[in-house]
C-alpha cells in the first residue's frame, strides 16, 4: 500500500547495500518533520530489504525501535524479543540492558556487538537496527535547574552515550554482523555535533528525504485506491496535489483528507462532496484538532488554549500566521512544564502532527503549529483569536521584548519604560483571571525587573531633582548658624545657644572672641573649641567641660559660675577668672594657668589647682584650693 516512493526507495536501498563494505555500517536517513522518513523507511526500505537479499547474505532480521526516554532499554527490548522469540522477554530484556551498560576493559561500548554474537545463524543472518525518530535522544533530555533534575539530565545523558557507543561499536566490527539505520528531524542535526563520529556520518553515507514531486504525490494518492477498484478523478487528484505540494509537514495533512475521503467513499459521499464538507485538506486537519481537543481533560483543554494562542502570530490588521515558540516559553508561573509537554506531546505523537517540535541553531526546543490551515479551519482556535486579539497583541509584544532583552545579556538597556512599561503592568492586572494570556516565566520576570528599575530611577532622578536645593539650603543653613553665634556683640539672651555653640565647633568653626556673656550653658561640652578671647563674663557654665585642648587663651570669665567645671587639658593662658565661682572646679591639668589668675576667684572650694602651682605656695596658702571652704 505505499507508493510514490519507488525511485527514493531504489537509491536508499543502494546507498544501504554499498554501505555494508564500508568501515562503518551505519545509514542517517534525515529531512523535516513531516516529509516521510519512517514511511520510507519501514514502508519502502525494509520491505525492499526482504525482497532483495544483501550480497553475501541470506536474508536479514530487523530489529525496528523508537529510543523514548529510555533508549538502552528500548534496544535491549527488541533485542530480547528477537532471541526469546517472545512479544514480552521482560527478564531477557533486563538481562540485555545490563549487558548495554557495560563497558568493557579498554572502555568500549560493546554490548550490542556481544548480544548479537550470540543470536542464532548471526553469520548468515544479519541483524539490522532500525531507530525510528532518533532526535528522541535530544529533545527528551530532561530540563531544570534544581538538583532532582540535574540528577535526572546526568542519568539520561549518561545513558544516551552508552546508546549511540553501543551503535556505533557494533556497525564498526569487522564481523559485520550489525548494520544500523536511523531516521532523524533535519532540524537536530546540530545537536549530533555532541558526537563528532556520528555527526560525519551524516555527511557523505546520509541520506536526505527529497521532497515528493507533484507525480510522485499523485500516485500516492490514487495507487491505494485502484487496489480496491476506485478511481479518483484528476480534479480531485490535482486539489489535492496542489495543496500538498511545497507545504511543510503536508503529508500528515494528506493523510488526514484522505482518510475523510475513504469514510465518506464507504457511505457513498463523493470524495468532492467530502472536502467541501470538511473544508479540505485543513478543514480534516481542523476537525481532527477538535476531536482530539475534546478528549482532553478540563485542566488540559485550558493548557492546550493557552499553547495554541501563543502559536500565533497576530498582527495590528489582524491577521495570523502560525508562530514557532520556544517550549519554555509555554510554562508559566501558573502551568509546571509536565502538564505543558503532556499536552503538547497528544498534538504531535506520530499519526496526529497538528503540531510539530524541532530544535532552533542553539538547541532550543521549539513548537508550532503543522500548518497554517489550522488557523484558518479551526472554529475553536479562531473564536479563542478574535475574543482575545488585542489581548494577545500586547502579550506578543511582551514576550518578543523579554526573548530580545534575554538574548542582549539582560541589559537594562532592553527593559521596558515609560509608556511600554504602564502597557505592560496594565496587561498583567487584565490577565489575572485569564489563563489563556499568562505570560511565560521570562516575560513576568523581565516586566518585573523593568518595574524595579524604574523605580529606582525615578528615586535617582528625584535626588538629583532634590540634592542642589539641598545643598543650597544646607550650606545657607551652615553659614546662618554660624554667623548668628560668632557676630553677636552683645550680652543678650541667645535662644538655642547650646545647640549652635555646639553645631559651629563639630564643623570646625573658630570661635575666638565670641560673646557669650549672660548665656545659660550649664553642662555644656566643648572639645577642641577655639574661644580665645571670649566673653564668659556673669555666664552659668556649671558642669561645664572644656577637654582635649579646648584653647581658651584670654577668655573672660569674670563673675561666671563655674562650680564643677572640668578644664581638662585646655589652655588657659591669660584667662581671665575675676571673682568667678570655681568652687569643685577641676583646674588640674590646665595649661598655662598661673597663682595671680586663680587668687582673683571669688569662690575656691575643693578646687583642684595643678601640681607646680601648689607647689609654688607658701606653707600658709598651701590650701588654697579650699579657701573659700
Amino acid at each position: 500500500n505505499f507508493f510514490g516512493r519507488s525511485q527514493d526507495i531504489q537509491d536508499l536501498w543502494e546507498q544501504f547495500r554499498d554501505l555494508q563494505t564500508a568501515e562503518v555500517r551505519l545509514l542517517p536517513v534525515y529531512g523535516p518533520s513531516g516529509s516521510g522518513k519512517s514511511s520510507l523507511v519501514r514502508a519502502g526500505l525494509i520491505r525492499e530489504l526482504g525482497q532483495r537479499l544483501l550480497p553475501g547474505r541470506d536474508r536479514a532480521r530487523v530489529a525496528v525501535l523508537v529510543p523514548g526516554t529510555q533508549p538502552l532499554q528500548a534496544l535491549a527490548t527488541v533485542l530480547a524479543r528477537i532471541a526469546e522469540n517472545d512479544l514480552t522477554p521482560v527478564k531477557k530484556a533486563r538481562e540485555f540492558a545490563e549487558e548495554l551498560e557495560l563497558n568493557s576493559k579498554v572502555g568500549d561500548y560493546d554490548g550490542l556487538q556481544r548480544i548479537s554474537n550470540t543470536l542464532p545463524d548471526i553469520a548468515t543472518f544479519p541483524l539490522i537496527v532500525v531507530i525510528d525518530q532518533f532526535e528522541e535522544i535530544y529533545s527528551y533530555e530532561p530540563q531544570g535547574n534544581n538538583p532532582e533534575d540535574r540528577e535526572k539530565r546526568q542519568s539520561f545523558v549518561a545513558e544516551r552515550e552508552a546508546f549511540i557507543q553501543n551503535l556505533l561499536y557494533a556497525a564498526c566490527d569487522r564481523s559485520q554482523y550489525v548494520s544500523v539505520i536511523i531516521t532523524m528531524r533535519s532540524d537536530f542535526l546540530g545537536a549530533t555535533q555532541q558526537h563528532p563520529r556520528l555527526n560525519k556520518l551524516f555527511s557523505k553515507p546520509g541520506f536526505l528525504v527529497p521532497v515528493m514531486q507533484p507525480e510522485q504525490l499523485a500516485i500516492a494518492i490514487t495507487e491505494p485506491a485502484k487496489q480496491v477498484g476506485y478511481e479518483f478523478n484528476q480534479a480531485t487528484v490535482q486539489l489535492l496535489v496542489d495543496f500538498t505540494q511545497e507545504q511543510d509537514a503536508a503529508l500528515p495533512l494528506l493523510q488526514f483528507a484522505l482518510s475523510k475521503i475513504w469514510e465518506g467513499l464507504d457511505k457513498k459521499v463523493s470524495p468532492e462532496d467530502t472536502l467541501k464538507e470538511i473544508g479540505g485538506v485543513g478543514g480534516a486537519l481542523a476537525q481532527e484538532t477538535q476531536k482530539l481537543y475534546e478528549s482532553l481533560t478540563p485542566e488540559q483543554q485550558k493548557t492546550a488554549r493557552s499553547i495554541f494562542l501563543a502559536l500565533v502570530q497576530t498582527s495590528d490588521d489582524r491577521k495570523y500566521l502560525r508562530r514557532r515558540a520556544p517550549i519554555s516559553e509555554l510554562v508559566t508561573s501558573h502551568q509546571d512544564e509536565t502538564l505543558v509537554r503532556q499536552v503538547i506531546n497528544r498534538f504531535t505523537r506520530p499519526g496526529v502532527w497538528i503540531l510539530v517540535t524541532s530544535a532552533n541553531e542553539q538547541q532550543v526546543e521549539m513548537v508550532e503549529v503543522a500548518h497554517e490551515a489550522l488557523i484558518r479551519n479551526w472554529k475553536e482556535l479562531k473564536d479563542w483569536l478574535k475574543e482575545q486579539w488585542q489581548a494577545l497583541l500586547q502579550k506578543r509584544k511582551i514576550e518578543d521584548a523579554a526573548a530580545e532583552w534575554q538574548k542582549k545579556g539582560k541589559s537594562i538597556d532592553y527593559l521596558l519604560r515609560k509608556q511600554p512599561l504602564h502597557d505592560a503592568i496594565k496587561f498583567m492586572k487584565h490577565i489575572k483571571n485569564s489563563s489563556e494570556l499568562y505570560l511565560s516565566q521570562l516575560a513576568t520576570n523581565f516586566v518585573e525587573v523593568s518595574i524595579r528599575t524604574e523605580r529606582q530611577s525615578i528615586y535617582i532622578d528625584y535626588a538629583r531633582f532634590l540634592i542642589v536645593p539641598m545643598i543650597f539650603i544646607a550650606t545657607f543653613a551652615h553659614f546662618s548658624v554660624v554667623a548668628y553665634v560668632t557676630s553677636r556683640t552683645d550680652c543678650n539672651p541667645t535662644p538655642f545657644v547650646k545647640q549652635f555653640l555646639w553645631y559651629a565647633n563639630k564643623t570646625g568653626n573658630k570661635m575666638n572672641g565670641i560673646y557669650l556673656c549672660k548665656k545659660q550653658l550649664n553642662g555644656i561640652i566643648l572639645t577642641n573649641a577655639r574661644l580665645d578671647g571670649a566673653k564668659f563674663t556673669d555666664t552659668k557654665l556649671n558642669h561645664a567641660r572644656f577637654s582635649e585642648r579646648t584653647s581658651l587663651q584670654g577668655a573672660d570669665f569674670t563673675n561666671a559660675s563655674l562650680i564643677d567645671a572640668d578644664f581638662g587639658n585646655s589652655v588657659v593662658w591669660e584667662a581671665i577668672f575675676q571673682d568667678a565661682n570655681l568652687q569643685a572646679a577641676n583646674l588640674e591639668h590646665a595649661s598655662g594657668l598661673e597663682i595671680s589668675q586663680v587668687k582673683k576667684a571669688k569662690r575656691l572650694c575643693e578646687t583642684i589647682l595643678p601640681k607646680d602651682i601648689v607647689e609654688q605656695l607658701s606653707e600658709q596658702e598651701k590650701n588654697l584650693g579650699d579657701r573659700d571652704c
